[in-house]
């Protein structure tokens, strides 16, 4: 096959650096298994590459460049396959893709493909999104994540930092009144967080909707109020002890379209993993998804 690679270098934090593959490392290994590479970074101007025939499109690094590979394939004839070899890696997560990247290779001859759906914000026109788009402590923990997380010295390893960060975002949290419109239903109320969700994880594998299905043509709106605070807070301190730690069960609602206003507070927002002025006071976002947009492929791991 012809393959389009679109690779971020540095993916995945320092406790995996040895694991991490190369540019030789993936253009080695996929020729192997015979395979016609075209190879880009992530950290240059990929994107006219993936306008060129390809007969796969790959996405090899973490959730940010898995993210804007999908919103750049939309309308590709070629299915998207993913490389998960980020930290988090919610995207590859939500669609059961995980384990080493050259097993996942290795299977893409006996795979299945299936529809992923891409979010936009305004209608057809509008800002995509392949994750969520929100509002509270979800979009507070991405705005100090760059500069807190790396400093925190607790439980070690980037996405127990994360976690370590969010307990304190997720204490602190002061909630807002928002307006929520689901498919012209009325669900205003006192909120921590508004979540509309493509996918069922967000931040450091946080399964705030873990049901959630990327190609039902359907977003999962979390709805996170002060009685969710202890259960998430538990939810949170169960995985940085190590134990085993039982899916939080959050309200979740789910629309073809939703429209979101913050009425009172300031609650950052967020589209996927950067942070957003979009949601100021007063004034309304209207979300819905483009069904089927992209096609993912799922390998067949032995």
């Amino acid at each position: 096959m012809r393959l389009t690679v679109v690779h971020n270098p540095s993916a995945g934090d320092e406790a995996h650096a040895g694991d991490r593959p190369t540019a030789a490392d993936l253009r080695r290994h996929l020729s192997d298994l015979g395979h016609d590479v075209r190879y880009v970074s992530s950290k240059g101007d990929w994107q006219p590459t993936l306008d060129e025939p390809a007969d796969l499109l790959v996405a090899a690094g973490g959730d940010g460049t898995v993210a804007k590979v999908i919103r750049h394939g939309v309308g590709h004839s070629a299915p998207l396959a993913i490389l998960p070899l980020g930290t988090a890696n919610n995207v590859a997560r939500s669609l059961g893709i995980e384990g080493d990247w050259r097993d996942l290779a290795a299977g893409w001859r006996r795979s299945n493909s299936r529809p992923f759906d891409v979010g936009r914000i305004g209608g057809a026109g509008g800002e995509r999104f392949v994750e969520a788009v929100g509002g509270g402590f979800m979009a507070e923990l991405i705005r100090r994540g760059e500069k807190e997380v790396e400093g925190r010295v607790p439980h070690g390893g980037e996405r127990n930092r994360a976690l370590d960060l969010l307990v304190d975002v997720i204490s602190s949290a002061e909630p807002a009144r928002w307006t929520v419109t689901l498919d012209g239903s009325d669900h205003q109320g006192e909120y921590l967080a508004v979540e509309a969700m493509n996918i069922g994880f967000a931040g450091p594998n946080v399964p705030l909707s873990a049901t959630a299905d990327p190609g039902d043509g359907l977003l999962d709106v979390v709805l996170v109020g002060e009685n969710d605070r202890s259960l998430l807070l538990a939810y949170l301190r169960q995985r940085l002890d190590g134990g085993s730690a039982d899916k939080p069960r959050l309200p979740v609602r789910r629309a073809r379209s939703v429209r979101l206003r913050v009425d009172s507070g300031r609650p950052v927002g967020h589209v996927d993993d950067e942070v957003a002025d979009g949601l100021a006071i007063g004034a309304p976002v209207e979300l819905d998804l483009a069904n089927g947009a992209v096609s993912i492929l799922l390998p067949a791991v032995d």
